[in-house]
């Protein structure tokens, strides 16, 4: 498959990133289950459809015939499958979820670097889905993906680390799932190489988040945004949804968007990401 650009909100797609669907988690990881139902409402009041892999491959060969959102879950919380996928299904809604195949095994505490305090501070919402989980999640219309085994930041790798980051969790994933044709790259960050390696591991579409280096923006295929709000407050943004039916009011207290154009084997997409409301700038994991 050839590079596509696929501009979100733009072209009958739009692209969403979730983390954690609780009561309380990370500022910038979670939002509530009520707002989460609200917004997923608001896509089917609109006439918005769930994206899955096929019509990932229609929007990025330019025949998505009508008006489609996908829908994506970073880092693999418990809370995707204790709370999303019930209500997902209730709405007739697939998604993708992006996996770390050791945390996985364990179905204990997300954790790395970057998030220890988080860990520290809310244990019972840091924790990761188990392989007999994403089973369920797989039949009910989840497509699971590749977040890496470390979530490090890979442009910083070597050659043979990034090689390995990459291909052995897709080799994990498929071994117990059957397929992994997608990724989400930690933190939102690439390169060139990075894309390189990721194609030739065998992905066909990548994921990121707003760009800050605009530089990429002309070369990469796709955007996928992220939208991170927490329940509705004295702010709402309202989100052209593509192809849907007007400006449809998406409830989110706060958003944050800039198109992030990147790079794998066919398109990777930027996310609109829901979390908290903060005047500070999102940080991405």
């Amino acid at each position: 498959m050839g590079d596509r650009l696929l501009r979100n909100r733009s072209a009958r797609a739009t692209f969403l990133c979730y983390h954690s669907i609780a009561a309380e988690g990370p500022r910038y990881l979670t939002i509530s289950a009520d707002l989460f139902e609200r917004q997923l409402a608001c896509l089917r009041d609109s006439g918005i459809r769930s994206g899955d892999l096929r019509s990932l491959s229609e929007a990025a060969n330019g025949g998505l015939g009508r008006a489609t959102a996908f829908l994506t879950f970073d880092d693999g919380f418990r809370d995707n499958f204790e709370t999303a996928l019930p209500l997902l299904r209730g709405y007739g809604f697939g998604a993708f979820v992006f996996v770390l195949p050791p945390l996985v095994d364990s179905g204990g505490a997300l954790g790395w670097v970057e998030v220890e305090a988080d860990l520290g501070h809310y244990p019972a919402t840091m924790r990761s889905v188990t392989w007999a989980m994403l089973e369920e999640m797989k039949e009910g219309g989840f497509e699971v993906g590749s977040h890496t085994l470390t979530h490090p930041h890979l442009p910083e790798l070597s050659d043979d680390a990034l090689r390995e980051e990459l291909w052995e969790s897709r080799a994990r994933i498929r071994e117990r799932l059957g397929t992994c044709d997608t990724i989400a790259y930690p933190f939102g960050e690439w390169s060139d190489r990075v894309a390189t390696a990721a194609a030739d591991c065998g992905y066909s579409y990548a994921f990121s988040h707003p760009a800050l280096d605009s530089a990429h923006q002309r070369r990469l295929p796709g955007p996928r945004a992220s939208l991170q709000g927490e329940a509705l407050g004295t702010r709402q943004a309202r989100h052209s949804l593509a192809g849907g039916r007007g400006d449809s009011p998406l409830p989110v207290s706060e958003a944050q968007y800039a198109p992030r154009p990147d790079r794998t084997a066919g398109t990777v997409s930027s996310r609109i990401s829901m979390s908290r409301a903060s005047d500070q700038p999102a940080t991405y994991w």
